[in-house]
């Protein structure tokens, strides 16, 4: 069996899924084929060159021909916003020995330009419909959406974002623990260290972080402080949300930090939270569960559905304060719910992913 990718650029977070898969049994070939290489913006924002150990990494050419055969199976990323990935999709005959999958995040769909986009997909969706074997649709955000729009014909299977490799699991990601750490604080007693809250990502405003800071700051009574990687157009808004709201001493505000770096903020914080509005998945839930770091996550995320019912924050975002004060209570993480939290990212493992795509293909 033969593994095609067709990706707009060759990501660091598929690495190792990829790898994974180049080396399972029931695979003769995995090649990554992408339009451009990592552009200077994601790079500057952290981004590193992928290590696809055992897969053939192939710059797509103008006019390519993919393989038609039983023995090869095609899997299209951003093929309706890539001419070139489009291109390469609509040169295989519609009646084709190959499979052809979509790997898929669900769009924003916030506002009135969430609406038209919902239109556009399902037209466009409709029409490419009888060239697809199905969907592999990021999180359970991605598999409503696309339910949504595509007839009932396309099968429509959840997938994720599967970056972790097993055999880089290791306890030394895992910070040392203070002595009493495991301990939960009490109403009558707030712990000695502050609980460490943890935003990483773009300062703009579908990300949410305008959210998270109001939640914050109506939590009442509770010793806390809020780590803020990143930059964006919404930074100076946010800082001045921040005095406003009263909070500025307990905001700690930090530029990008490259993606080896950030490692230091997931050791040292109790919890990511990811409060965006709208997030196709939110690959920093992955780095953050890595470490041993707890997660909440806003369920306009793809990556809720791979996180614990319990940390997921509530649709109603006036509810978070309760959420954000309930982990507060809970203590600073210890030793044992960190390796907790690393074993649970396991499922989110490339060896993981491996078996996804194994059995969906296999009953596809």
């Amino acid at each position: 069996m033969h593994l095609v990718f067709w990706q707009p650029i060759p990501s660091f977070h598929q690495e190792g899924f990829l790898c994974a898969l180049a080396r399972a049994d029931w695979v003769d070939s995995v090649t990554l084929k992408y339009e451009s290489e990592l552009p200077a913006d994601r790079r500057q924002s952290g981004w590193r060159d992928g290590n696809f150990q055992g897969v053939k990494l192939e710059q797509i050419r103008t006019a390519e021909l993919p393989g038609n055969t039983d023995a090869h199976i095609h899997i299209f990323t951003g093929f309706q916003t890539h001419p070139m990935i489009w291109a390469a999709f609509h040169q295989l005959p519609r009646v084709a020995q190959c499979r052809r999958f979509a790997f898929a995040e669900a769009p924003e769909c916030i506002g009135w330009k969430g609406i038209l986009r919902r239109v556009k997909y399902q037209v466009a969706s409709r029409r490419i419909a009888s060239r697809l074997d199905g969907i592999l649709a990021l999180g359970q955000l991605g598999v409503d959406f696309y339910r949504s729009v595509l007839p009932n014909s396309v099968p429509v299977h959840e997938f994720a974002y599967y970056d972790v490799r097993l055999s880089a699991l290791s306890q030394s990601d895992l910070p040392k623990a203070s002595a009493g750490n495991d301990q939960p604080a009490t109403n009558n007693q707030q712990p000695a260290t502050p609980y460490c809250f943890l935003y990483v990502g773009q300062l703009i405003r579908r990300k949410g972080v305008d959210r998270l800071l109001r939640s914050l700051a109506a939590v009442p009574s509770r010793e806390w402080t809020l780590e803020v990687v990143g930059e964006g157009s919404e930074k100076a808004a946010l800082q001045q949300l921040g005095s406003s709201l009263g909070i500025s001493e307990k905001l700690h505000w930090h530029s990008r930090v490259p993606s080896a770096e950030l490692h230091a903020y997931y050791q040292r914080a109790d919890c990511l939270v990811l409060p965006s509005r709208w997030d196709g998945w939110g690959m920093t839930v992955n780095e953050a569960l890595r470490y041993g770091c707890a997660v909440l996550v806003s369920q306009t995320c793809g990556a809720a559905s791979a996180a614990p019912e319990s940390a997921r924050l509530p649709k109603d975002a006036r509810l978070w304060p309760e959420s954000l004060a309930a982990k507060i209570d809970g203590g600073v993480l210890g030793a044992s719910a960190r390796a907790a939290n690393q074993q649970s990212v396991k499922s989110l493992s490339g060896e993981a992913g491996v078996e996804r795509l194994k059995t969906i293909l296999s009953a596809n």
